[in-house]
This record gives structure tokens, sequence and C-alpha cells, in this order.
């Protein structure tokens, strides 16, 4: 019985403490661990990077701060951490703290369900930065799905909107449990152990040992970046000179979905905005700047010249314009110079990213 005890009071103790013997730098570095939680299939890392920014907003007593969500074109994605938009932002003289919570392929699903997290963890949204994109208003046929990491978070903190989009999750293979062990894996997995501290923090615990072996025998960190950050003409030049068809991945079916011409419904009907409008709901009162990402126009002229590829902009400017947020689109103010790909920023496109937001940013 003795062990019983000492073990319920250890557990206790691990369960509280555990979150102290981490800083925020153990967890996120200018923006949250994609390979980290790709490689371990494990979206509740999430949970600790949001309670080490309430820990971090508490202990320097921060009143002034921006939340950043997004996708990759946030995220920084290709480039390394140490290039990313919010990097340069808070270079700006003056500049606040800027937490980027930005993930890839983050749908507007996803960052409804995100802005219930930081809500759960008690981070203020007073004020909010996020970006969308002309390809998130295309209808889904089926696929991507509207919550695309982020739907089992979704269910719990609002079962409602869950069950609202759970028919286009459905048909783009999200998975349910039809049977009563299944359930109880789901609840597992999903629910009891992601509140435990060893389950919230194990993924960084293996890899700050890896990281401090690495030191340890003078060996580098792996470099974070997720691919080539190059302007993307540079790019093309090498891929040509070894033989390769560069504008090959131009035929993707997805991409060319992502810049359809046929008109948008901007209704409710579409899941996109149903999100949309259920953000700015939840943002009344409090200051929001949502960024529509550009397009490189030099790689993507074709595209971006169709008629309705104009109107579709236009509409969405219209509805944009009804919203009590700030709407900031880009669609052609950055020079193709600066993107990595058809979507995407070199540093140096970060870097003039931030000089365009930083005005607004900071009226």
């Amino acid at each position: 019985m003795k062990a019983v005890k000492y073990f319920i009071v250890y557990f206790i103790a691990v369960q509280l403490l555990l979150p102290y013997a981490f800083s925020l730098s153990d967890v996120y570095s200018n923006r949250m661990d994609y390979k980290l939680m790709l490689d371990n299939n494990n979206m509740h890392d999430i949970d600790a990077v949001l309670q080490q920014v309430k820990r971090d907003i508490d202990r320097n007593d921060r009143s002034d701060y921006i939340v950043m969500l997004g996708d990759s074109v946030f995220y920084g994605s290709p480039g390394s951490s140490n290039q990313a938009v919010n990097v340069f932002l808070q270079q700006k003289p003056g500049a606040p703290t800027v937490y980027n919570l930005s993930f890839p392929a983050m749908q507007l699903g996803d960052l409804y369900t995100m802005l219930l997290k930081l809500e759960k963890f008690g981070i203020s949204t007073d004020k909010l930065l996020f970006n969308i994109r002309y390809a998130s208003f295309i209808p889904r046929d089926p696929f991507p799905r509207s919550v695309f990491w982020l739907g089992e978070h979704l269910r719990i903190l609002d079962r409602d909107a869950y069950e609202h989009v759970l028919p286009q999750l459905k048909s783009s293979d999200f998975k349910t449990p039809d049977d009563p062990y299944k359930y109880f894996q789901r609840a597992l997995h999903e629910e009891w152990l992601p509140q435990l501290s060893l389950m919230r923090y194990k993924d960084y615990f293996r890899q700050n040992l890896s990281h401090a072996w690495l030191n340890f025998t003078n060996r580098p960190i792996p470099d974070d970046a997720l691919d080539d950050s190059r302007a993307w003409y540079i790019k093309k030049e090498w891929q040509e000179s070894q033989g390769l068809n560069y504008n090959e991945f131009l035929e993707d079916p997805l991409l060319v979905a992502s810049f359809t011409d046929k008109p948008f419904d901007l209704t409710e009907n579409n899941v996109d905005v149903y999100f949309l409008n259920k953000i700015i709901e939840r943002q009344q009162g409090k200051k929001t700047w949502i960024v529509l990402s550009g397009t490189n126009h030099d790689l993507m002229g074709i595209s971006v010249e169709k008629p309705g590829y104009g109107a579709n902009l236009e509409a969405i400017g219209r509805m944009m314009a009804d919203k009590p947020v700030t709407y900031i689109n880009l669609e052609g103010v950055i020079e193709g110079d600066y993107f990595s790909d058809h979507t995407h920023f070199t540093p140096e496109g970060n870097a003039k990213l931030a000089d365009v937001l930083w005005p607004y940013l900071n009226q």
C-alpha cells in the first residue's frame, strides 16, 4: 500500500513539475517543429508549445504580443526557422513579441481549432495575424480535408462545428471509430494520454537529448529548413541544366485546381467561409489582420491572368470588406524574384513580406 502511495505522489509531482523543466526554446524556435510532429505523427506536441508560450507570457509579464496563425507561407517554408517572417517583424523598432504558431498545410478549419486551443491555454488573441490564400476557397473534391491536422482536436473543443464538417472530413479519408474498442483507442490517444505531461513532452525530451549528444560529440545539429529556399528561377535554371523539366510540377492536378477560374461560392455552403466566419465571430472586439498570400505572377502568369481568377479575387475582397478586420491583399504586391516557388518566399522574400506587413501592424 505504501508503494502505491509513493507512486501516486510521484506521478502527481511529475505531472505538475515536468513542464517547469522545459522552457519555450526547448519546444519552439521561432516557429513550431514541423519535422518533429510529422516524424512522431503526433499533433498533440502542439500542446507543449502552447503551454510554454503561456509560461513565457506570464514569466515576462507580456501584455503586448501578436499571435500568428497560418499555413506554410507564414510558417516560412521552405527556409529555416531563423528566416521566417516573424523573425524579420521582430527586428522592426518597437515591435512586440510575435509567436508564430503557423504550420504547413493548415486549413481554415485548423486555424479555428488553433484559436480554441489558444483560449484553452489562456493565451490572448487580442492581436491575431493569420493568412489565407486564393486556394482557401476552392471546392474540395473531396481533398484536401477542411481540417487537415486537427480534426480530433476540433471534436473535443467544438462538437457542433465538428459535426457540421464531419461529412466533408469523412469524404476525404478522415477515420472515425466503428466499434467499442476503437472508441476506447481514440479516447486513450486523443483525450486521456495527451493530458499527461510525460506524454506531452516525450518527443521534445528525446529530441533535446539527441541534440545534446550532437553538441557533446562536436557534430552539427541538422538544419530545420524543409527544402531549398533559393529563388524559383535559380532552381529552374539548375534543374534544366540537369536535364529536368522544372515546369512539370505546374501540371500537378492539385496545383491546377488551386488556381481554378470557376466562380467561388462564398456563402457558408463553402466550409472555409463557415470557418472564417467562426474565427471572426470569436475575434469580436479584438485586433485581427487577415493576409491574403500573394502568388508568384512571373511563374503563374497564365493562371492569374484569367478573368475568372481576377473575379474571384474581387469577390473575396468584397466579402472581407464587410468584416470587422484589417484585410491585406498581397496578390501582385511582391515581385516574383522574392518567391521560392509559386507561393512560398525566399529568405529575402520573408524580409520583404515583413516590410509590407509592418505598417499595418504598427498602426
